[in-house]
């Protein structure tokens, strides 16, 4: 299935947040998916203050990647961010129906962004 993941790192160096995207890609490809796309949206206010892992935040370095894999390791995705101190705020999102024709065409690059 394809699955949309939009991420907000805290903010600091681009070391981290290349760490960060590396580790989810890894999981994916690790486990037989395939990473169609990353792209790199900066840093950015959040829509409000958050509080993760013991801190305050109001900016977070923004990324969007977009990759095959089964749910299983959709969720190893998931609870693997959810306990990483750097990310501040993700969300996966399944693009279609899973079938063939309907996630053909979709781009690894998010068109509405540019």
């Amino acid at each position: 299935m394809l699955y949309e993941l939009l991420g907000a790192v805290r903010p600091g160096s681009l070391m981290e947040i290349k760490e960060v995207i590396k580790t989810v890609g890894m999981q994916v490809l690790t486990n037989g998916g395939i990473v169609r796309g990353i792209n790199n949206w900066d840093t950015t206010f959040l829509p409000k203050k958050t509080r993760k892992h013991q801190a305050t935040h109001t900016q977070g370095h923004y990324f969007l990647m977009r990759f095959d894999c089964d749910p299983a390791t959709q969720k190893i995705v998931r609870d693997t961010l959810g306990v990483d101190p750097r990310m501040i705020k993700f969300s996966v999102v399944k693009m279609g129906k899973g079938k063939l024709e309907d996630i053909s065409r979709v781009k690894g690059d998010a068109e509405w962004f540019q």
